[in-house]
């Protein structure tokens, strides 16, 4: 239980660049478990569709024999928009419940861009779907409506997204991404293998549709009233170069959004840093969830 108070932290590391570090805010529900309680026991629904396609389906982890409604995180795997899987990102799921995170864990599929007719639309579709038969479910399975959107790569992009569009009901507490693309219209980051795919997830070529580009830009739809965000790059990410992320961080701050953002000048978009960087997305769901 957390009572009225602020505390402001200030991080200096050696191995990363931390900006706008976020105060605590004031909640009555704690998702961390004390190190003096038992540890949480969950049960596990796999394969749950949520929608007629064979991709449109998920996971869930629910916390047994919790007093209170839980809240609840989802998990988007990575993959180019355009391949990958739920199975991917299980250690994620696996060290969250390690952690005793006192939370509903949803690791979910969405529809994947090889297949004719799905762009990012389609995907932003889907995490609603996600979120709305949740919500519509939330007394049998024991939880609050409140949701941490967490991704890596093409999944924390789509987790920004759709919690940054304007046009989306506002059900997202907080949300979090690892090498995650913000700005689509950069050509730095439309080059070999990432252009194809962005290009599938827009359906068109930048030439012929540059304000596509910008609406499925995180980095143009964040808003003022958009959610805490904590955002991890790296350095030597050749993929998502790394102005990404001071491109995104900077505007996070232009509107005076309640961010976290890391840089490890070390780190490739192969992310070696997962149990830290789990860490600290627990620690900023906790504040906000």
């Amino acid at each position: 239980m957390k009572s009225y108070y602020l505390i402001l932290i200030t991080i200096f590391l050696t191995s990363c660049g931390v900006v706008d570090v976020v105060p605590l805010i004031n909640k009555n529900y704690a998702i961390i478990t004390p190190e003096s309680e038992e540890k949480v026991e969950y049960d596990e629904q796999r394969n749950i569709f949520y929608g007629e396609d064979e991709l449109q389906t998920y996971d869930i982890f629910l916390p047994k024999n919790q007093p209170e409604k839980v809240p609840v995180i989802i998990l988007l795997h990575g993959g180019g928009w355009s391949e990958g899987d739920k199975g991917f990102i299980n250690p994620i799921v696996g060290y969250l419940k390690q952690k005793n995170v006192k939370c509903a864990i949803v690791n979910a599929n969405y529809r994947l861009t090889y297949k004719s007719g799905i762009t990012y639309k389609q995907q932003i579709e889907d995490i609603d779907l996600i979120i709305k038969k949740l919500r519509n479910e939330a007394k049998s399975l024991n939880i609050t409506p409140k949701f941490f959107l967490m991704g890596i790569s093409a999944g924390g992009h789509l987790a920004m997204l759709y919690s940054y569009s304007a046009d989306i009901n506002k059900v997202v507490e907080a949300v979090g991404g690892i090498v995650t693309p913000s700005d689509l219209t950069s050509e730095k980051i439309r080059q070999g293998r990432m252009n194809t795919d962005i290009e599938k997830l827009i359906g068109k070529k930048f030439d012929e549709a540059p304000e596509e580009y910008r609406k499925a830009s995180p980095a143009f739809q964040v808003r003022r009233n958009s959610p805490p965000t904590i955002l991890f790059y790296g350095g030597s990410d050749n993929l998502v170069p790394a102005e990404q992320g001071s491109l995104m961080n900077a505007r996070l701050k232009e509107l005076n959004i309640k961010h976290e953002y890391y840089l490890y000048p070390e780190q490739s978009h192969n992310w070696s840093l997962l149990n830290e960087t789990l860490d600290k997305m627990i620690t900023f769901a906790d504040k906000y969830l």
